[in-house]
C-alpha cells in the first residue's frame, strides 16, 4: 500500500476519531467516504490502509464503505456508531470533511 494511501485513512481516521470522542461513541461499526471518480486510489488499497491504521481506535474493525462521486479526493461522509447505551444509531449529524 502505498504511503499516500495510508495517509489518506490516518486523515479520515483522525476525523473519525474526532468525532467519535465528541459524540460519546464507543465504538464506530462502518465509516462512510466519498472517493473522486477522477481519484486513481484503488478501493482495495484504501480499505487495506484504513485496516492498518484504524487498529488500536474506536473504528478498529469498521467497515470501510466507499461511495464513488464525482470530482477528486477523498472525505468523510457519515459514520455508523454505537454509543455507551445500546442503541445503535445513525450518527445524526453527519459530517462532511475534505480531505486532500
Amino acid at each position: 500500500v502505498g504511503m499516500h494511501q495510508a495517509m489518506l485513512a490516518q486523515a479520515v481516521l483522525e476525523v473519525v476519531v474526532e468525532r467519535s470522542a465528541a459524540l460519546g461513541v464507543t465504538r464506530v461499526a462502518a465509516v462512510h467516504v466519498l472517493l473522486g471518480e477522477d481519484d486513481e486510489h484503488t478501493e482495495d488499497a484504501l480499505r487495506y490502509a484504513w485496516s492498518e491504521v484504524s487498529v488500536g481506535s474506536c473504528a478498529e474493525g469498521a467497515e470501510f464503505v466507499i461511495e464513488r462521486t464525482p470530482g477528486e479526493g477523498l472525505r468523510l461522509a457519515a459514520m455508523d456508531v454505537e454509543r455507551a447505551e445500546p442503541a445503535q444509531t445513525k450518527d445524526p449529524m453527519p459530517v462532511e470533511v475534505a480531505i486532500d
